[in-house]
């Protein structure tokens, strides 16, 4: 196997904990973890909206129905999670990716219509793929690049708050019949 990091995770609960720091305390908890002086942490993770690490849930498709992602927005990441992974990126010597993994779908677009549990439903796919394609283009607006997204986080464990039921079969078809030619048609 090769070896592409060893990391540690942004998270919104993170963020909002470091944000009570002083600018000066922050700079040296990031220069710890990011500089080459540091741990140099080379792999990191985030969550696509809101996660079990989050202040409260959230999505980036609020409304219910948005299948053209016309209301799509990271608005919800702005408050302590963008901040943190910029000041990540700019510490001096800082070289690190970043892996991206949904807890959940918007709940509109699933079966029990609840953060919790649930099913993507087979007719959102498509605009799931899309929701995936907005988020990497937004977040590099942002300054930021995702290397690498898993299509869902712990997908057999259905319990969390939030988390989402995704089976290898429903993961399978996700990625060969939607997230895969979305990110093609996107030069992803």
């Amino acid at each position: 196997q090769t070896l592409i990091g060893v990391g540690s995770s942004f998270t919104e609960s993170a963020a909002s904990v470091l944000a009570e720091l002083s600018e000066e305390t922050r700079k040296k908890v990031m220069n710890a973890y990011f500089s080459p002086q540091g741990a140099h942490i080379s792999l990191t993770r985030t969550h696509i909206a809101s996660c079990d690490f989050s202040l409260r849930n959230y999505t980036y498709a609020p409304v219910a129905g948005d299948v053209d992602m016309e209301h799509f927005s990271i608005e919800p990441d702005r408050t302590y999670l963008l901040p943190m992974i910029k000041e990540a990126q700019a510490v001096q010597g800082a070289d690190f990716k970043i892996v991206a993994s949904p807890w959940t779908a918007p709940p509109w677009m699933k079966d029990n219509n609840n953060t919790i549990g649930g099913s993507l439903q087979p007719q959102y796919y498509g605009v799931y793929a899309q929701y995936f394609v907005k988020y990497i283009q937004k977040m590099k607006e942002e300054g930021i690049i995702i290397d690498a997204i898993t299509p869902q986080n712990e997908p057999l464990h259905p319990g969390n708050n939030p988390s989402l039921l995704m089976t290898a079969l429903q993961q399978t078809d996700f990625i060969k019949n939607h997230l895969g030619p979305a990110f093609q048609t996107s030069n992803i």
